[in-house]
C-alpha cells in the first residue's frame, strides 16, 4: 500500500449524489438496491489512472474491467470486529458515504472481497462511531466522520511505512532466497494486515524482488570492477523500481533499504 492522490471529484458523481441522498433521506437504512450509483460516468477510470493502475491496498497492478470500485468505509454493515474474533456488525454505517469521492478507491478482487478488506472496519478502543443521519438529507462530506480513529490505514491519508514495514526471513541463505514478511509497527499496522491478509503475498512479493536484486547485483558487479559510471546507470534503473507504476513500492522500499549499496542514494521513505 502506498499514499492515493486523487484528483478533483467528478462531476458525474457530485450530481448522482445529491440524487441518492434526496431519496434515500428518508430511510433509516437504505437497502442494498439503494446503493448504487456510485460507478457514475468516468469515477472509476479516473480512481485507476490516479492509482497508477494498481490496487489501494496490496499494489498490484490490475485490469480495468475485473476490477471494483472500493469503499474504504463500507456502504452498510461495518465489521466492527478484527478477522477471528466475535462478529460485531454496525448496520447503519455507512451508507451516506456510498458517493462521496473521498471514501472510493479502485482496488482487486481479492482485497475487496469477504475474506479480506470487505465489510471490515475496526474502531480504536474507545473511539466514538459517527452518528448516522436522523432523517435529514444527510452530510456526505467526510468531515463527517473525522472524529473517529479507525485501526484500518487509508490509502489517501496514512503513510503505511509509518505502521508497517516488510521484514526479511531466511537471512542466513542466498538473498534471493529471502522471504518477506509484513510486521505491523502500530496498532493501527497490525490491523491492517490481519484485515488484508497481507502474509498471502509473500511468494508473489519475493518473485518481483528478486527482479530488482538482479539489477542490484548488477551494480555491485560493476563497482567491484571499477565500472562506476555503469554502476550509477543500474543504480538508477533499481531507483525507477520505486515509481508509483510499479508493483509492491513499499516493499521495494524496504528491500533495498537492506541491499543499500555505500555511497548510492536511496530515495526517502515512499509517503
Amino acid at each position: 500500500m502506498i499514499r492515493v492522490r486523487r484528483s478533483l471529484e467528478p462531476l458525474a458523481l457530485v450530481e448522482v449524489r445529491t440524487k441518492k441522498l434526496v431519496g434515500c433521506a428518508e430511510k433509516a437504512q437504505p437497502d442494498s438496491g439503494d446503493l448504487k450509483g456510485y460507478d457514475a460516468n468516468g469515477v472509476k477510470r479516473l480512481l485507476f489512472r490516479d492509482q497508477h493502475k494498481k490496487c489501494a491496498w496490496c499494489e498490484r497492478r490490475q485490469d480495468f474491467s475485473s476490477s471494483p470500485i472500493e469503499h474504504y468505509r463500507p456502504k452498510k454493515g461495518a465489521f466492527r470486529n478484527l478477522p477471528g474474533e466475535d462478529r460485531q456488525i454496525s448496520n447503519v454505517h455507512y451508507w451516506w458515504l456510498t458517493w462521496t469521492w473521498e471514501n472510493l478507491l479502485f482496488a482487486c478482487t481479492r482485497c475487496n472481497d469477504a475474506a479480506h478488506k470487505g465489510n471490515y472496519f475496526p474502531l480504536e478502543p474507545g473511539s466514538v462511531e459517527a452518528k448516522p443521519p436522523d432523517g435529514q438529507i444527510p452530510d456526505a462530506d467526510i468531515n463527517s466522520v473525522r472524529e473517529e480513529r479507525p485501526l484500518l490505514l487509508n490509502p489517501a491519508e496514512d503513510s503505511f511505512l509509518r505502521h508497517v514495514e516488510w521484514i526479511p526471513g531466511n537471512t542466513h541463505q542466498a538473498r534471493r532466497n529471502w522471504t518477506w514478511t509484513p510486521r505491523g509497527l502500530t496498532a493501527r499496522g497490525e490491523a491492517t494486515i490481519a484485515i488484508l491478509k497481507l502474509g498471502e503475498l509473500a511468494d508473489e512479493l519475493a518473485h518481483h524482488l528478486r527482479s530488482v536484486l538482479n539489477l542490484v547485483e548488477e551494480a555491485e558487479q560493476h563497482l567491484c570492477a571499477s565500472r562506476t559510471v555503469e554502476a550509477k546507470d543500474t543504480w538508477r534503473k533499481v531507483i525507477s523500481y520505486l515509481g508509483p507504476e510499479y508493483d509492491f513500492t513499499a516493499a521495494t522500499w524496504c528491500a533495498l533499504n537492506r541491499w543499500a549499496i555505500p555511497g548510492f542514494d536511496l530515495p526517502a521513505r515512499p509517503e
